[in-house]
């Protein structure tokens, strides 16, 4: 079997929620090692690739405003995770249309008939 293309939407998904989960962890790690700043990318993020704007923040001072940048680093990286998710299908699709496809193989789990279910009709 050979993996023509991908679908960039679930791909994309599966990052942003990534991204947006560890991103709400952000502030509050910044805050336990005592970072001076914190930097909130948007953009697309990768190895070997950064083309982001980055935001440049003072870190919070009080409980509410500690809370609202934690949501903020959240959606910045929400939207990060989705535009490296997109980008990297992106450019999954066009090398393997360039190359015919990249070889792959399904590894399947067989699990005990039921009784009375679909396959035993057939």
């Amino acid at each position: 079997m050979r993996i023509m293309s991908l679908r960039v939407t679930p791909v994309a998904r599966v990052l942003a929620i990534i991204y947006g989960v560890l991103g709400f962890a952000y502030v509050p790690t910044l805050l336990l090692v005592g970072a001076k700043q914190m930097t909130l990318p948007i953009g697309i993020v990768g190895p070997l690739v950064f083309l982001s704007l980055n935001l440049h923040f003072a870190l919070p001072t009080h409980f509410v405003t500690g809370v609202l940048s934690a949501a903020g680093a959240s959606v910045c990286y929400t939207v990060t995770g989705w535009l490296t998710g997109a980008a990297a299908v992106l450019a999954f699709n066009f090398v393997a249309r360039r190359i015919g496809g990249i070889d792959a193989s399904v590894l399947t789990s067989s699990s005990p008939a039921i009784k009375g279910g679909p396959t035993d009709s057939l």
